[in-house]
């Protein structure tokens, strides 16, 4: 085999160990459903009021769908305790967010001292 055959075959070898392991990474639909339930909340907030019962509950299907992969897939994706519950803590606000939306309340309650002014 000559010296240009040698170097062929390394770089054909190359490109596919390369395109192995960008089709093996771990957890990209983790990431998907992670950035996708990301730009749901940006939208909803974006979103007319009139709108925004509709797009959070979009954002909070959005943050379960991440929450129950990310559990599901905890070992395999390495996924912390704290990774765990920061995921279920936006998942919550989500929700909280969508049913105070969809009651027509605030997104978030009014903190403590302004109540009671």
């Amino acid at each position: 085999m000559t010296l240009q055959g040698v170097t062929a075959l390394a770089m054909v070898a190359l490109i596919g160990l390369t395109v192995q392991v960008e089709a093996r990474t771990p957890c990209q639909d983790y990431l998907r459903l992670r950035n996708a339930a990301s730009d749901a909340w940006k939208q909803a907030m974006g979103t007319p009021r009139s709108d925004r019962c509709d797009a959070l509950r979009r954002a909070s299907l959005a943050a379960e769908a991440t929450l129950t992969y990310a559990d599901a897939n905890r070992e395999s994706c390495a996924i912390s305790g704290e990774q765990l519950n920061q995921v279920e803590g936006y998942f919550r606000e989500a929700v909280q967010a969508r049913d105070n939306a969809c009651a027509g309340r605030p997104l978030r309650p009014y903190p403590a001292e302004i109540l009671h002014r």
